[in-house]
């Protein structure tokens, strides 16, 4: 199994997140709580542990993001926030259906299309659709892996040399870091009567 077939890749222009301009003392979030140079989890326990982690921290950082600034262009010529939400609910869909064929089979699934293709076809997707849409669907989306995450045994997680493991780890918390600092949103400034 190539790392293509594991996790996605943007495709470019958009493939270098825009890295925010902190105010010293802030910090960007560019990791999540499940720290990625971990290693892969061993139960299926400590991967919903991480999966959680990961999401809620994501989640939390994509809902504070003000809605009006969803369609700005992460570089230039590349995606907008609402894209890139959307593609982290495609990957989870994604994950979603390899994993049902899986328990079905006992097998690793690979993907039906490439990488660059699945994420141009969700960037068109998301035009047109609202950012509440959007923060609603990708939601849905996460609920429905979550689910099947909880079918997994241990023994599954780490069979086919960790399949399970590396497409849940890449599509999910591995993923929610790499787009992190593209949902930071700067503090608001405080007046200058209330400065201390």
């Amino acid at each position: 199994m190539t790392d293509s077939e594991r996790k996605p890749t943007r495709p470019t222009p958009a493939a270098v997140p825009i890295e925010p301009s902190a105010p010293s003392g802030a910090t960007v979030p560019v990791q999540s709580a499940a720290s990625t140079a971990a290693p892969p989890p061993e139960t299926v326990r400590e991967l919903l542990r991480r999966v959680d982690a990961g999401w809620a921290e994501f989640r939390a950082s994509a809902a504070r993001f003000p809605s009006e600034r969803m369609d700005e262009h992460l570089t230039e010529d590349g995606w907008t926030r609402k894209q890139m939400l959307f593609h982290i609910g495609v990957w989870h869909d994604l994950t979603t259906e390899r994993l049902s064929k899986f328990f079905m089979s006992g097998t690793p699934v690979k993907l039906d299309s490439d990488t660059e293709t699945i994420n141009s076809r969700s960037a068109r997707q998301a035009i047109g659709r609202t950012a509440g849409e959007i923060l609603g669907d990708v939601e849905g989306t996460f609920n429905r892996l979550r689910r099947q995450l909880q079918r997994l045994t241990d023994q599954q997680l780490r069979a086919n040399d960790a399949w399970v493991a590396e497409i849940v780890i890449g599509n999910t918390y591995e993923h929610y870091a790499e787009h992190a600092a593209d949902v930071y949103s700067e503090p608001e400034p405080e007046p200058a009567g209330r400065r201390r």
